[in-house]
């Protein structure tokens, strides 16, 4: 490669779309190789995306892509081939008169029930956030945009965002890419069940050999980021204190809590929580259901101390030990009849066909800032194997999640990092993007339901489901690319080191009589 960078200076190969496809799928097969434990690894992984953005740019010649997700809490922006999103702002400004929009006003469009005034008013708001945002990382209005969306985004916010984006900020170009498919890419896994734990809701998806099969997902509000801020809020009203200067204890008054919204605390202690063990947490709940003295407990977390106005908020273990019980204890939402997060998870499996239901459960990528808790992932397979032992259903025996273990909190922007490497393959961002004549000629943005429909309405146009669509890959701007095809799919695949080294022969295997790996192997093994 650096053979081909070097070439490249002297003007004896010219620069085409390939090599930052190559490049950008590169690092994210080396971010995928999985562990013996079942979590992805990346040690090969440079957190730095400074290297990998300039030789996309380099080798392109060109400008890289603006990619953004907006989501209900936060907004991630930054640029394609990079691994990291340069900015990570709340979902809301301040007006000039000081006024604080939030992101339930700015994303109101997403669902019609709460947005009562004209839509050029959403649009306008819509228009204020984007631009401040996108002027944080460099001016688009040159530059192609990338828009991961979640699979509900309602119609009206897709076209007020399309509208605003390409029209009002004069944008090259927009493409729409759905997150739940996006997660996966940074792994380069064809067979996941995405779970996005999002601020506002849950959505676990399986996706089949890159299908996302949309009839099996399941969707819980009560399993969010905004619901573990209420039981956070819930336990520091029952338990939390206040220390006044002189050292005595009272309880929270409503001046006190004032104080808790101004610095943001709730916000604050959800991000330091902790989620135990099935064991622990019914000790935890034994403990509060206790009346009078409660007994001692052995506890993780230390209590701690907020300074505010020169007193002290405390804030005692059982806060950030057992809010997180909301998403496996039903009973801790009266209000919602969702099920608990690894019921939710065992249905979506049960629903799908039983020949690919062994596929989902060694592949559950987590997304979402709720996610990051420690201990999460420990306690859903505990409570998925428990499950599954109880309905006898057998086949949750291996459960193992996808993971960036040397980035941290990357759940937080996992479906962000899959839409950057996405980006980087120029051809397919300007064959699928919507440019602004177009937008005027009526068309709108390519939705992920686009390809269903196409085959959908084939399926009924003749009887044989299979012979109306006939197309060809290529790269249309390399000359004689089939003839070095293979290769580059060997090239790709080899970066998965850790397949490699199970698979290939050694000198001392040779030795011992073991002969390579054949292609036939697996066949063989089946029967």
């Amino acid at each position: 490669f650096s053979n081909f960078i070097k070439l490249m200076a002297e003007d004896k190969i010219q620069p085409v779309n390939l090599a930052s496809s190559v490049q950008a799928t590169l690092e994210s097969l080396k971010a995928a190789r999985r562990s013996n434990s079942g979590v992805s690894t990346a040690s090969d992984l440079s957190v730095s995306s400074t290297a990998l953005s300039q030789l996309i740019t380099t080798i392109d010649n060109g400008k890289s892509a603006v990619v953004v997700e907006v989501g209900s809490k936060l907004t991630k922006i930054g640029c394609a081939g990079e691994i990291n999103p340069r900015h990570v702002i709340r979902t809301e400004y301040t007006e000039e008169s000081g006024e604080v929009i939030k992101s339930d006003e700015i994303l109101a469009l997403n669902d019609r029930k709460n947005a009562l005034k004209p839509i050029e008013y959403y649009e306008d708001l819509l228009h204020k956030f984007l631009r401040i945002g996108f002027l944080k990382v460099l001016a688009p209005s040159d530059r192609p945009v990338i828009v991961v969306e979640s699979m509900f985004m309602s119609e009206d916010l897709r076209n007020a965002m399309t509208k605003v984006i390409v029209e009002k900020l004069r944008c090259k170009s927009l493409m729409f890419m759905p997150s739940h498919v996006c997660a996966t890419f940074p792994f380069n896994t064809q067979n996941a069940l995405v779970v996005d734990i999002g601020h506002s809701e849950c959505v676990a998806v399986p996706v089949i050999e890159g299908v996302t099969m949309l009839n099996e997902f399941e969707s819980a509000r009560s399993i969010c980021g905004r619901q573990l801020e209420r039981r956070v809020r819930e336990l520091l009203e029952k338990y939390g204190q206040m220390e006044e200067l002189s050292g005595e204890r009272r309880t929270l008054t409503e001046a006190d809590w004032e104080d808790i919204d101004r610095i943001r605390l709730i916000e604050t202690l959800s991000l330091s929580l902790i989620c135990l063990d099935k064991e622990r947490a019914q000790k935890w709940k034994e403990w509060e259901e206790a009346e009078g003295e409660k007994p001692s407990i052995e506890h993780l977390c230390k209590e701690k101390t907020v300074p505010i106005n020169g007193k002290s908020i405390v804030v005692p273990p059982v806060v950030f030990e057992t809010a997180i019980e909301i998403f496996f204890d039903e009973s801790l939402n009266p209000n919602s009849f969702d099920l608990s997060l690894p019921k939710i998870l065992h249905k979506v499996v049960s629903k799908c066909p039983i020949d690919i239901r062994r596929k989902l459960f060694p592949n559950i990528l987590l997304a979402g800032g709720v996610s990051t808790i420690p201990g999460l992932m420990k306690r859903i397979e505990q409570e998925i194997h428990e499950i599954d032992e109880k309905n006898a259903t057998k086949y949750t025996e291996v459960v193992e999640f996808y993971q960036f273990s040397e980035i941290k909190n990357s759940p937080l922007f996992v479906s962000w990092v899959g839409a950057s490497l996405l980006g980087s393959l120029r051809e397919t961002i300007e064959r699928k993007s919507l440019t602004l004549e177009q937008w005027k000629a009526g068309k709108l943005a390519a939705d992920w339901t686009d390809m269903i429909q196409e085959i959908n309405k084939i399926d009924e146009q003749n009887g044989t489901k299979y012979t109306e669509v006939v197309k060809f890959y290529q790269f249309s701007e390399i000359k004689n690319s089939p003839l070095f095809v293979s290769w580059v799919g060997a090239s790709l695949l080899g970066s998965l080191r850790e397949t490699i080294e199970r698979k290939s022969l050694t000198l001392e295997q040779w030795k011992a009589g073991k002969l390579a790996a054949d292609w036939t192997d697996m066949i063989v093994k089946a029967r």
